[in-house]
């Protein structure tokens, strides 16, 4: 997929606080009492992009999420006639995946680690593929849905901030520059899946990924990588 510059924008931002969820008293995976951000509310407000997030909000699992290399997550609506299909829905709305950023035209297919992106006054810098956590599929119901968008790749990716500033909805998403080793995130995630050695040890020349995907790499090459955060709690 070839985006054109101008097209690429933000089209809708969410930001959510951690809530308390579920029944304590469930024996049943999906019923039982839980943590989670996922449930973010839209604004048209600009909100301010610092260090470590957007200004109101939240990561509940502070292991797997957040920090400065995961402060803000994007996911592409390009996506989402696919995961209403996964779903049996007719539509989703936005902020489906739990992102703070619901984008068009850029997609993962397009995006490349450590691609530097200005939006509004803020300027982001693509530091891993997301990793889809169990907390999708308590969301959505649905056990299989987080090791659908594993296996799918189509895991959306997450920005560490450079310069802060404020982003709003409708802002566009200019490209200000990219690694001279160009890997997708959407090819990441494939040999991330199915231990491409050879694009993965690329990847581990790119010296601006995070440090957690880092780990995950050299885990993975090394057979002792799990996929237990996918499981359902």
């Amino acid at each position: 997929m070839k985006a054109k510059l101008m097209d690429n924008k933000i089209i809708s931002l969410q930001v959510g606080k951690v809530k308390s969820l579920g029944n304590k008293n469930s024996k049943k995976n999906l019923d039982k009492s839980w943590e989670s951000a996922s449930f973010k509310d839209a604004t048209h407000e600009q909100v301010w992009a610092n260090k470590l997030s957007l200004v109101g909000d939240e990561v509940a699992d502070k292991i797997h999420h957040g920090g400065l290399d995961k402060a803000i997550f994007a996911n592409s609506h390009e996506n989402y006639a696919r995961w209403a299909n996964f779903l049996h829905l007719n539509d989703i709305p936005f902020g489906a995946l739990a992102e703070n950023l619901t984008v068009t035209s850029l997609h993962e297919s397009n995006v490349y680690l450590g691609d530097i992106h200005k939006i509004g006054s803020a300027i982001l810098q693509v530091s891993q593929p997301r990793k889809p956590c169990w907390k999708i599929s308590r969301k959505w119901n649905n056990k299989n849905f987080t090791k659908e968008i594993y296996t799918s790749g189509l895991t959306g990716w997450y920005y560490r901030v450079i310069e802060e500033g404020f982003i709003k909805t409708e802002d566009k998403i200019s490209i200000l520059s990219q690694e001279d080793i160009k890997i997708s995130i959407l090819d990441a995630n494939h040999a991330f899946n199915k231990i491409d050695k050879i694009i993965l040890e690329r990847i581990l020349k790119i010296n601006s990924i995070a440090t957690s995907f880092r780990i995950s790499i050299e885990k993975k090459l090394e057979g002792t990588y799990t996929l237990d955060y996918m499981n359902v709690k």
